[in-house]
């Protein structure tokens, strides 16, 4: 593979970038601040995000230009996040995407109807699902972009989608894996980002490893609750790709979605907490469409009631904490 666009200027979009270059595969890239397009062309440094990252900057094209970004490739990484999909939509043609293949990594519901990103995609970009794959497994792009051992899944109906991605993506600390169940792998990637604020609230709250580990294990159970209501039964449940992207942002220092909790667990108000982080939690958009859905199939997820109630409906933080205990098992 000559050529790759990427789509979003982030930590995890940088890190792709990453990965990319060093496999030799050429990346046009889009950011929309010009402060980072300059960065790059002058640096092969991200300024805002993986800064301490050096890279080669002779195989990258960096540009603000939408279109032309997405016009120079075939396959186009979407790396942003859900809470800002239905608008960046917007400045997208349909026409542009005719022929090609879209990949995603995007870890949120999106929208009043909380559809899954890559549903949301195929159908406002006329993309076809053949043409869709979405990148899942813990991968936090600080390990990545510290070169540390990383495992990640590249999930695709399109075999040969995923024979041209997983070399593109795989390195010496890097082990792709290739698999086909997008829609489970993507719906325990949005729930992950719940159990990370939620830890992270245990964590502000001062509650202790024990009691951690019980609300990790009651999730893993939730989470496997709602892919057997949604018709998906993995085979290999018990897997780094539906599980471990669960488990890193439930104890990770890295995880956004855990320090986001533990600002609300310190008493930190919601407004207050969003405008501290530097970067997005996409667990408070996924709550919302997960605690919808969960309703709507009438699954018992206390941890995710828990979490729509202190997030949405401003319930007092310690008492509701108080009230899950009783539902953990």
């Amino acid at each position: 593979m000559k050529e790759i666009s990427v789509v979003g200027g982030g930590s995890w979009a940088t890190a792709i970038v990453k990965i990319l270059t060093e496999n030799k595969v050429h990346v046009n890239w889009y950011l929309r601040r010009v402060n980072q397009v300059e960065s790059i062309k002058q640096k092969g440094i991200n300024p805002r995000y993986l800064s301490f990252v050096k890279l080669n900057k002779s195989l990258i094209s960096p540009s603000n230009d939408l279109q032309k970004i997405i016009k120079r490739s075939s396959i186009i990484f979407i790396l942003i996040p859900s809470a800002q999909l239905e608008i960046f939509v917007e400045q997208i043609d349909p026409q542009w995407m005719a022929k090609k293949y879209l990949v995603t990594s995007i870890k949120g519901t999106i929208g009043s109807k909380h559809e899954l990103p890559s549903t949301f995609l195929s159908r406002k970009l006329e993309v076809p699902e053949s043409n869709m794959a979405i990148l899942g497994g813990p991968c936090h792009a600080e390990e990545i972009g510290n070169n540390m051992r990383t495992y990640m899944t590249v999930c695709s109906k399109n075999s040969n989608l995923l024979s041209s991605l997983a070399p593109a993506l795989a390195r010496p600390y890097l082990s792709v894996d290739k698999n086909s169940d997008i829609l489970g792998i993507e719906y325990a990637a949005i729930y992950k980002n719940v159990i990370g604020i939620m830890s992270g609230i245990a964590k502000g709250l001062h509650y202790g490893d024990n009691f951690l580990a019980v609300l990790i294990s009651n999730a893993i159970g939730e989470l496997q609750e709602l892919l057997q209501a949604i018709g998906v039964n993995p085979t290999h449940f018990a897997s780094s790709k539906y599980l471990g992207d669960l488990l890193v942002t439930g104890y990770s220092n890295h995880s956004r979605n855990r320090n986001f909790g533990i600002l609300i667990g310190n008493g930190m108000s919601i407004e207050t907490a969003m405008e501290k982080m530097q970067m997005v939690a996409e667990g408070y958009p996924a709550t919302k469409g997960l605690y919808e859905l969960s309703k709507e199939f009438k699954i018992h997820t206390p941890i995710l009631f828990t979490a729509y109630r202190i997030l949405y409906k401003y319930m007092a933080v310690a008492t509701e904490f108080k009230l899950l205990e009783r539902n953990l098992i």
